[in-house]
């Protein structure tokens, strides 16, 4: 009896999706034609759907700017392209990772026990989570989904919004619901702000991580769109009271009230089913520059915002995502069931970040600031590649279909197995 040998792919975001797809579309092939065991790739997800988050700070202001439709798709439908003899959705939440036994536990809304599957190889992608609902998926659709049309409603409500945090996801929401409630502004002239909108970061500037001059234009686009920033400003407290506004405590004792309040600062990893000795001081698990998880044993591998290499970018998936794929294979087809813990010969491939300044950042349908590569990007540009629609006609579909994902070459060394 020939033996089956699972692909384990835990979590299907932007990370996982990418994965499954190099995966099924490029190393299947070539372990199938070796012919010494029967491979199955199983993808495990708590929705059936994928929330292309990118778009979320203009679908969370108003669906009427983004419909929901355009950037929630359905996995299952992406996938069935491929062979039910090589790959299943398994539609549950992961509750438990046991590195001795090759296991992973699973429990799914329609099961009361969990269950169990061992794993030849194990990617986990399970990415990380915003603070705010209608910024991320971590569960069910139905989160998401009803975080926004509650944060739509009280945009078109409130007299005062407060949005915390000083990087894209703040600035950009910021920006879209200064648009839709305030207007455009004119060639030479601000908006009269319909609504009070606040900004309020930690730090002296916003986008920390670009140069100084891109701030101060975001931060005057802002201004443009009747958005107030508050600077050096953490905030400590925030309390609804008795009428259901939320009262915002800073660390210098102001206090702010707001109909709207949005925590859109910083993510955390999607990493509680792991054991501990896998996570850093984070939370996120511990991932060499080969995409590897250092104590997890032989073919163990970590992948997009929930391992320690990512700085939480979509640049450090699509880049990294060769790494995965090159060295994935290397390991997979040199396996020996004789020597099941020997590492393959040759050389494996390193990922090297790109340390050059990278970001766009939309907002509204005004524009707004950006650098690729160390190259600062114009208004007009900006809007161009990012703000018309979110990258969800160049990143959404292409993404869960996989008709973006690209088989890797291999150089001559890592060919050497």
């Amino acid at each position: 009896m020939v033996e089956q040998r699972n692909i384990v792919i835990v979590g299907a975001s932007f990370a996982g999706l990418n994965a499954a797809h190099s995966f099924l579309k490029f190393t299947l092939p070539t372990l199938k034609a070796k012919a010494d065991a029967k491979y199955h790739v199983y993808l495990i997800n708590p929705s059936p759907n994928w929330y292309f988050r990118i778009a979320s700070p203009r679908t969370a202001t108003s669906t009427k700017r983004m419909p929901l439709e355009k950037i929630i798709f359905d996995i299952k439908e992406a996938f069935k392209k491929y062979s039910m003899d090589d790959f299943t959705f398994v539609e549950a939440s992961v509750t438990n990772l046991d590195t001795p036994a090759r296991t992973v536990s699973y429990k799914s809304t329609k099961s009361i026990q969990a269950e169990q599957l061992s794993y030849h190889a194990l990617v986990v992608a399970t990415g990380s989570r915003t603070y705010y609902q209608a910024f991320s998926q971590s569960e069910g659709s139905q989160e998401v989904i009803d975080a926004i049309k509650t944060t739509n409603e009280k945009v078109e409500s409130a007299k005062d919004i407060v949005i915390v945090g000083g990087g894209p996801t703040a600035i950009e929401f910021a920006a879209e619901v200064g648009e839709h409630r305030n207007g455009k502004p004119g060639w030479f002239s601000d908006v009269q702000p319909k609504v009070n909108i606040t900004l309020i970061t930690a730090d002296d500037r916003l986008l920390t991580s670009l140069q100084p001059a891109i701030s101060k234009t975001a931060a005057q686009k802002l201004n443009s769109l009747g958005v107030d920033v508050v600077y050096n400003s953490r905030v400590v407290d925030a309390t609804k009271d008795e009428t259901g506004r939320t009262i915002i405590t800073l660390a210098k004792g102001d206090k702010f009230e707001a109909d709207l309040y949005v925590p859109a600062y910083g993510v955390l990893p999607n990493s509680s089913w792991l054991p501990s000795e896998l996570l850093d001081e984070k939370k996120y698990i511990n991932t060499d520059f080969k995409m590897r998880v250092e104590g997890a044993g032989p073919r163990v591998y970590a992948f997009g915002d929930v391992a320690s290499y990512s700085r939480n970018n979509g640049w450090d998936i699509l880049f990294a995502l060769p790494t995965l794929a090159v060295n994935m294979k290397r390991d997979l087809l040199s396996f020996n069931p004789n020597e099941p813990e020997a590492k393959p010969k040759g050389k494996d491939r390193v990922y090297t970040i790109d340390t050059r300044e990278g970001m766009l950042v939309p907002m509204g349908t005004i524009g707004g600031v950006g650098v690729a590569f160390g190259y600062r990007f114009p208004n007009f540009v900006v809007w161009f590649i990012k703000g018309r629609d979110y990258l969800v006609s160049m990143s959404g579909k292409p993404q869960v279909t996989g008709e973006s994902v690209k088989e890797t070459v291999w150089t001559k060394e890592e060919a050497a197995i």
